[in-house]
């Protein structure tokens, strides 16, 4: 079977690494090279990066709507377009390339989720399980027939990081699955349910409110770790918190004070419940513990952490 993949970041290399080992991977189409870092030097996608070194075709076009790169693809006659975290919405010439279908890796339990940002906003919003959902491509993003999903819990220590992980490793085998189902004949179903969007994210969504409840904070943390961070200001500094715990606290104290410090752990109030922050990072300084952060930078019960500068 002849496969084509769309794809930009690692999150898909797991489900690149089942499809060589079980179709024919007839090449990739990843974003083109970009500048970055200090020295501005041109960097690959990890997907590129994996192709190369799996001496699978690359293909990098700066406009997909192209003509020429259109008729470079029909020309491969993929049976499967498979797309994971490409970027890019792909135009209808392309969808209906190949054979049997254009398909669409999502993580989430699709139709809740549809959108740029769904791991993030599923972990902000506290849900309990999320998934992945295999699904046909339609001019609408994220709306097409459902071939495949599976579910899987969201653990109280899970992060962007560990479920983004959690999610690309289960990723290959419900991709797998689907594209068999098709092979045997079943048929995709429609989506069911009310949808929900998960746009991409602001850097204002890292904004920690002290009003709100320990545990909503935490999973604001949680879910904006990787970008933009959740962030807060303290003596007009901008300083942003990636690990804390939520505790219950029945008595009444104004959200953002810092209550209590021992040698691992900042106490703040919040609007229900106190946050133990345990580690932070300080403008123009590296992320390190709360106990490192308090031996450079003394505090005492009574300050606030603040919303604006």
């Amino acid at each position: 079977m002849k496969i084509l993949y769309f794809g930009s970041d690692a999150f898909g290399i797991p489900s690149l690494e089942e499809l060589k080992k079980k179709y024919h991977l007839i090449g990739v189409v990843t974003a083109p090279d970009k500048p970055s870092g200090r020295g501005m030097k041109f960097s690959s996608t990890p997907v590129k990066i994996w192709a190369k070194g799996n001496k699978i075709p690359v293909h990098q076009p700066e406009n997909i709507s192209d003509k020429g790169f259109i008729e470079t693809l029909k020309a491969l006659s993929p049976e499967f377009i498979v797309v994971i975290s490409y970027g890019k919405i792909l135009p209808e010439t392309i969808i209906n390339i190949p054979s049997c279908y254009s398909v669409n890796v999502h993580p989430s339990l699709l139709p809740k989720y549809r959108g740029a940002a769904p791991i993030e906003w599923a972990l902000i919003n506290g849900e309990k399980e999320t998934g992945i959902t295999v699904i046909t491509i339609k001019n609408r993003v994220d709306t097409g027939d459902i071939i495949k999903q599976k579910r899987i819990p969201i653990e109280d220590t899970d992060d962007i990081f560990l479920l983004k992980k959690r999610l690309s490793e289960i990723a290959p085998s419900v991709l797998i699955e689907g594209l068999e189902d098709i092979k045997r004949g079943v048929k995709p179903h429609p989506q069911e349910g009310k949808p929900t969007y998960a746009r991409k994210l602001k850097k204002e969504d890292g904004l920690i409110h002290w009003g709100k409840s320990a545990t909503e904070i935490n999973n604001l943390i949680r879910g904006v770790k990787e970008w933009p961070g959740a962030y807060t200001y303290l003596d007009g500094k901008y300083i942003k918190i990636y690990g804390a715990i939520p505790v219950p606290w029945e008595k009444n104290k104004v959200p953002g004070e810092i209550l209590d410090i021992d040698k691992v752990c900042i106490y703040v109030a919040c609007g229900e419940g106190i946050l133990k922050v345990n580690e932070v990072q300080m403008e123009g300084k590296r992320k390190m513990t709360a106990g490192e952060f308090l031996r450079g930078y003394p505090l005492k019960p009574g300050k606030i952490f603040s919303e604006k500068r």
